[in-house]
Parts: structure tokens; sequence; C-alpha cells
């Protein structure tokens, strides 16, 4: 369950151990796996925090190791402490191992100082081995005032709203959307499972840090934007984000169901999406008003996906059955919510809790080719270029595949990729040697030869680039299920492949049921596509494909073949 093989980040010419030894160097306080300790005892609460976020720090800086010095100023003098002083200071470092919940001493070695009682030790400690995990993600998509956040921030957080929208603000990233209140940008926010189906969200744990290390399943919820005007970031969301599940967000206040609600629902039947809907304000909802909604409601989701069952869900036992059969998309569960009473979140978050992704998409196996889409970039000065994504198929360890095969990054926008190394790895922000196929995953990238890494970008085995259908190509041809007016040919629209996004003309139309989503009633239909400016992406077969035109979603469904 733990490793006992301690690799010090931060080398010592000499150890605190040596006889003689009355200086050593300063603390490294911006690097490293070594803390300098003179002494832990009387700490107070707030303290007690504070020394545990340290300790995981330290943690993540040795791969899951630590090194405390015992006994020595920060500067590097050895002073050494008294026999009860040396025992409290134990004891507060195994209550910081503990508050950490995966983490315990490994090995305490001391010293007594000559002419003195004093002692100094060194204190290894290490991390648990994580434990096997899934992942799940949730797209919450919904219109403008629909109370999106709102619901994430109850469920992450477990508190109730105000009326006004505290809630809220737990997910909320910069000032305008503060003032503004509403989401301008993709955040995500978790809720775990640990062993037991105990929910593990920051009512009972102090960062999202915490929550992953006590979870064996977590769900994690991707929070779109309302707005016409960011109609960008959304559709991001939902081509380079590989969310397994569709959440559509409703308020129970609604005179009827909107047309940005329509296109949502939409989407998923064209993409193929399990779907869940949540009825948000039930606070403020009056029965006749929201029995029309719920008409409405019903009735489109018929005329959409006639295929898939509809539930109401109240107080149900069986959370399990419910949620394979929405996983199956053999139903369309509803669950009524309100986040300033906290009614029907019991519900929503025990069918998340048992609801598993579709793992016949990935390739789980690590002799299995890598994938991986970037989502994010990050630039770290220690560590250079760090993107974080979604592992699609196969798996990788730090210094190269889990398969030894040579991995290469792309495509530029002239298509083409180069050579590289995955030199560290972080899945779910805990330090890891390896990556697996259907978990999120943050990888620091080292490119053999100069390239602008950018979203939307590859990452997968350099013999994979023309496997599975896959090319290198500015022109393909698509499956789609229109939602607007008629399309014409020549037609220039905005295509959101991955995370990135292309100018492009439609320059062929015709009729198709190929690759038609199961269950879905919508007519489909078959578009062959340019990519304007003699753009080139990696194109394969099923990959999703949503287009805007302005502030408005043209259409959406999923690639056919690359030509």
């Amino acid at each position: 369950m733990y490793s006992e093989d301690i690799s010090d980040s931060h080398k010592h010419v000499v150890s605190v151990l040596q006889d003689g030894v009355t200086k050593l160097p300063p603390e490294l306080d911006e690097a490293g796996n070594v803390e300098y300790k003179t002494k832990l005892d009387n700490t107070s609460s707030h303290r007690a925090i504070h020394l545990a976020t340290q300790l995981q720090w330290r943690l993540a800086e040795g791969d899951g190791h630590a090194l405390y010095i015992v006994g020595v100023h920060d500067n590097g003098d050895v002073v050494g402490i008294s026999d009860k002083e040396f025992e409290h200071t134990i004891d507060t470092l195994e209550n910081m191992a503990q508050q950490l919940d995966n983490a315990r001493i490994v090995s305490i070695k001391k010293r007594v100082l000559h002419d003195s009682e004093r002692v100094v030790a060194e204190v290894r400690l290490a991390q648990k081995a994580p434990l096997p995990q899934t992942e799940l993600r949730v797209a919450v998509l919904g219109d403008y005032g629909a109370g999106k956040s709102t619901v994430l921030g109850c469920l992450t957080h477990g508190e109730a709203d105000d009326g006004r929208g505290k809630a809220r603000l737990n997910l909320m990233r910069h000032q305008h959307e503060l003032e503004s209140g509403h989401t301008s940008s993709i955040t995500l926010s978790t809720v775990g499972f640990d062993g037991d189906g105990r929910v593990q969200n920051y009512t009972n744990n102090r960062s999202a840090e915490h929550i992953f290390q006590r979870s064996q399943h977590v769900v994690t919820f991707i929070d779109t934007c309302g707005h016409a005007k960011h109609l960008k970031t959304t559709a991001r969301a939902l081509t380079g984000y590989s969310p397994h599940v569709f959440c559509v967000v409703i308020p129970a206040d609604a005179v009827e169901v909107s047309t940005t609600t329509r296109e949502y629902i939409q989407i998923a039947a064209a993409l193929g999406m399990p779907l869940m809907v949540a009825v948000s304000k039930m606070d403020i909802a009056d029965k006749a008003g929201f029995a029309a909604l719920m008409h409405e409601l019903l009735g489109t989701l018929d005329a959409v996906l006639p295929e898939r069952s509809k539930c109401i869900v109240v107080n149900v036992d069986e959370h399990q059955s419910l949620a394979d059969d929405m996983m199956r998309m053999s139903v369309v569960p509803i669950f009524t919510t309100s986040a300033v009473r906290t009614l029907g979140f019991g519900d929503l978050t025990a069918v998340l809790g048992k609801s598993l992704a579709k793992r016949v998409a990935y390739s789980t196996d690590g002799v299995k080719p890598f994938e991986f889409h970037i989502e994010h970039l990050y630039s770290i000065d220690t560590v250079g270029t760090v993107a974080t994504g979604w592992v699609h198929s196969g798996a990788v360890a730090a210094g190269g595949a889990a398969d030894t095969q040579q991995l290469v990054i792309g495509p530029d926008s002239s298509g083409n990729f180069v050579e590289a190394d995955v030199s560290s790895i972080h899945t779910l922000r805990t330090p890891t040697e390896s990556a697996k196929a259907g978990m999120s995953a943050s990888l620091a990238i080292q490119p053999r030869s100069p390239i602008t890494i950018q979203k939307g970008m590859v990452v997968l085995g350099a013999d994979q680039l023309e496997a599975g259908g896959r090319r290198i190509s500015s022109e393909f041809t698509a499956t789609v299920t229109v939602l607007c007016s008629d399309l014409v040919k020549m037609q220039a629209v905005v295509v959101h492949i991955r995370s990135t996004y292309h100018l492009a003309t439609i320059v062929d139309i015709g009729s198709s049921t190929e690759l038609q989503p199961p269950g879905c009633a919508q007519a489909t239909t078959g578009l062959r596509l340019r990519l304007s400016g003699n753009v080139r992406e990696l194109i394969y077969p099923g990959m999703p494909v949503v287009a805007r035109d302005g502030r408005s979603l043209t259409f959406a469904g999923r690639v056919t073949a690359a030509m």
C-alpha cells in the first residue's frame, strides 16, 4: 500500500544523522520534498490545517514522498529538541498524515547531539497508492438564468442558496462573473464517492485534492455558459471536454421550454448521449405553471427521443437500475430541485454516484494505442508546458508510453505532428506514474521539435496517425442534425472540433441515416465540409462536431469519414 523508496529532490552534502554535523544547507521554500522543522507542538486547529496542506505540497514535490528533518532551523542550523518535544512533533506529523487520509510515516531515524540530551531526526513520509478510480463527466447545459451554477454550487459545496445566487459564487472564476451573476467560461467542479458510496464534497473535505484522494468514483461537472454571446465557449465544452452525460437545467418558473433548451436536447440526440434533466427553482414555481411546463417538456422529449422512457424521479430506491438505464440511453430521468430548500439533490447525487461511463469506447489495456486530447494549457516555470485533458485510449507512463511507443503531438495549422515526451503526470491532481484511458490527466509535455502547443491538439502514438480511419485532412463528411434553418451549399459556418474551432464551408449536402444515433427521431443530413485557410486537422470517424453561425447553433453530429 505504501512505497518505502524515498527519492529526495533536495540533496544534502551531509545528513543530520551524521555525528558532528551542526549545519545543513538552507531549506528550499519553493521547491523540493524536504521540510525543516525545529519542533511541532501546541498547534492550533488553523495551524494544523496549514501544516497538512504543506505536507501535501511536499509529497507532490517528491512524487508521493517527503522528508521532514526535525530539530533544524530553516537556515540549516542544527539545534535539536528535547525528548518530550520530539514526541509531540511525531504526534503532530502523524496527525498531519491522518488529515490527508492517504499518507503515513514510513520511517523515523534520530540522533542524540553530543554534549546534550537534545535530539534531531529524519522522518520519512509516503503517500498511499491511489485507489482504482472511475470518472464520469457531466456537461451541465441550460438557458441564460436557468440556475446551472447555483445547482452545481449546492451539489459540490452542500450549502443552501439564499435565493440571490450565493451558492453559485463558489464556482465563478472572474470578477465580471461575480458582478453579473452569469457564467462566461467553462468551470469544472467535482463530487466524489468513496468505496461505501458516501458523498465527498466540500462539506466534508477542505480541498479538491482531498476529495479525489478519498473517492473511488468521481463526477466532474462541466459548467457551461447560457448566454448566446458565449456560445463559442459552450460549443467547445461539448466537443472538447469529452462529456459522458448531458444534464439540461430548466427553471421551474419558466413559461415554456426555450429554444436553447430544445437545441440542447436535440444535440444530445444527435450525438447519441445519455441525457438527464434537472428542474431548478422549485421553491418559486406555482402548480399550474409547473404542470404546463412539464407537459411541454415531456412532449419535447417524446418528439426528439421517442425510444427513451421518461421518468420523474421523486424519492426512488432503485438508483442503480435508474443509473444503468440512463447510461444505456433507455430512459431520461427528470429531477426536481430547489437550491434554497436543498430538495431533490439526494436522488440526483445518488444516480450520478452509480453511473459509470461506457468503457467500450476506451482501450484501457496499457498495450493499446495511447490517445490524449488537450483541453487546457498552463506554463509552469520549473516544469514547462502542462496540458490538461482526457485520456481516450491506452496508457502513458512518465518518460514515455506504457508500451514504449513513440509519442507525437499535433496537429498545427498545417497538419504537422512532432515527436514529444511526457516527463511527469498528475491524475485528479495527484502525482502518478501513469495515466490510463477514461480519466482526466495533466501531462508535462516536452516536444522534441519546435511547435506551439494549443488547445485541441492530440498526443498519441506515432504509428496511430493513419489508424482507425484517422487522417490529417482539411475535408470530411459528417452525419448531422440541423438545428436552424435549412443549410445551403457553400454556406460558411464555424465548426468546433475537439477544443478548437475553424471556419468551414459546406461543399455538399445530401440525406443520410449513416451513424444515426439509436432512438433519435430527428432527420439527419449528410454534409461534406472543407476547412478554410488551408487548415488541416486530425479527423476520424465518430468524432463529434458542432457548428455555429454567429450566436446560433447550426448543426451537431459526428464525422463519418475524412477525405
